[in-house]
């Protein structure tokens, strides 16, 4: 079955298909790379030891952008995996085992399939996107199965289960929930809920498990009936979950924020990865519609110092709007020599993360987080008001004030300017 494409290019589906191309990685097998990895990175099985993941990369953003089929997607590519040996039955090398087997590279068909699956995980990722962004007033989840006759029994009695977009069960059951899955998630109102009321269930059935041998790890593991080994979670979401976690330092607590970010498992790369789609979108002056971005929080020395000075701020979320990114883009472009390259500030999550230094202005209070530029003599920094009124974009529509921590603007300077202790007090770090 091919895959319907939206007239238009569909922007949270590429966002997310970008966000997983920051990261090619060449395998032998599907099950070397598992689950929710695939939201983390892009891999083809038997792309070990073959130049050919950017090539099929490639294709695939196209494909995308440009609405083509997967039958156009394998013709294309053809020539250009043929050329570089990757095509029909060839013996190769298992790097697991060392051994020498034959195996199927490149052919119309698995194309077919690689083009089905990363562009059903592409658009659960870019669906999920908008759920969590209209949930205020689209807070339910419908799972839609194509009842045909080739439904999958298992998927067939999920039609028609209705739950909250953030119940427990979409982490396992969200589709494609196996190769080739055809089914689809809907979001609905409340008003949708009760004029369906009759054809919808709102208890979901009981999940039978059944043994499954990972053969490349010898791991047993328990997967769903009716669910492809591989595919017990929620692409979408995972694919989503930086920033969701990112917008959650807003609401939380600042000392509670800060402890969510220095805390290892803290997402800071893929945070940092979804800033850069959005970072290259609002730089272009597209329309965004996440108009203010989390891009991480103070730590617990910022907010000591802080405190020691009579502020705590209403939030511990450290912030950046669209206007802010075209006010520094336009000054990258109007004042060469003395602004921080764009890209280095796509990274800007990393940087609040892990400065070198973190300043208070004592002239014009404002935090300055400052790093190390690649080749350029002087530091780079972040100028960061506390608790700034901005506006943002709401799924509602319309937009409201919001108090945050914004960074307002970026710029290279000399560290002995810095070191001025009239001008400047050192909170963490340091400028050496």
């Amino acid at each position: 079955m091919a895959i319907r494409l939206d007239a238009r290019p569909p922007a949270d589906a590429i966002a997310a298909l970008e966000a997983r191309g920051k990261k090619l990685a060449p395998s032998f097998s599907y099950l070397d790379v598992w689950q929710q990895e695939h939201a983390d990175q892009f891999t083809v099985a038997k792309s070990a030891g073959f130049d050919i993941l950017t090539d099929i990369y490639g294709g695939l953003q196209d494909a995308l952008k440009e609405g083509k089929t997967g039958r156009q997607f394998a013709a294309d590519l053809k020539p250009f995996l043929e050329k570089k040996g990757w095509w029909g039955r060839k013996d190769v090398v298992d790097p697991l085992t060392g051994e020498t087997v034959s195996a199927q590279l490149g052919s119309s068909r698995r194309l077919q399939t690689i083009f089905d699956a990363n562009m059903r995980v592409s658009y659960a990722v870019g669906h999920w996107t908008q759920f969590e962004r209209t949930k205020a007033t689209r807070p339910y989840l419908r799972y839609v199965a194509v009842m045909d006759g080739r439904t999958r029994p298992e998927h067939a009695k999920r039609h028609n289960l209705c739950l909250p977009v953030d119940h427990p069960y979409w982490n396992t059951w969200a589709p494609p929930c196996g190769w080739s899955c055809r089914c689809t998630l809907q979001s609905l109102s409340q008003r949708d809920v009760d004029r369906m009321r009759g054809q919808l269930k709102f208890e979901p059935p009981v999940d039978d498990y059944r043994p499954w041998t990972n053969k490349r790890t010898g791991e047993v593991l328990w997967v769903p009936q009716g669910i492809d080994p591989g595919w017990a979670h929620n692409p979408g979401k995972a694919g989503h979950q930086a920033v969701i976690a990112a917008e959650k330092l807003a609401a939380a607590p600042p000392r509670l924020a800060a402890a969510e970010v220095s805390d290892p498992a803290w997402p800071a790369e893929k945070l940092a990865d979804e800033f850069a789609t959005w970072f290259d979108a609002a730089a272009a002056n597209k329309r965004v519609e996440r108009t203010v971005f989390p891009a991480g929080a103070m730590d617990a020395p910022t907010l000591d110092f802080l405190a020691a000075r009579g502020t705590v701020p209403q939030t511990g979320a450290v912030t950046v709007s669209a206007p802010t990114v075209l006010h520094m883009i336009r000054d990258a472009k109007q004042l060469r020599g003395t602004s921080v390259p764009a890209r280095i500030l796509r990274r800007l999550p990393e940087l609040i993360r892990r400065p070198k230094a973190i300043l208070y202005d004592r002239r014009n209070p404002a935090l300055l987080y400052v790093f190390d530029v690649e080749g350029e003599a002087r530091l780079g920094k972040l100028v960061v008001r506390v608790d700034f009124r901005d506006k943002t974009r709401v799924p509602e529509g319309g937009t409201v004030k919001v108090t945050t921590n914004s960074v307002r603007t970026a710029g290279l300077v000399k560290a002995t300017i810095l070191q001025d202790s009239n001008a400047y007090e050192l909170i963490s770090g340091s400028l050496e």
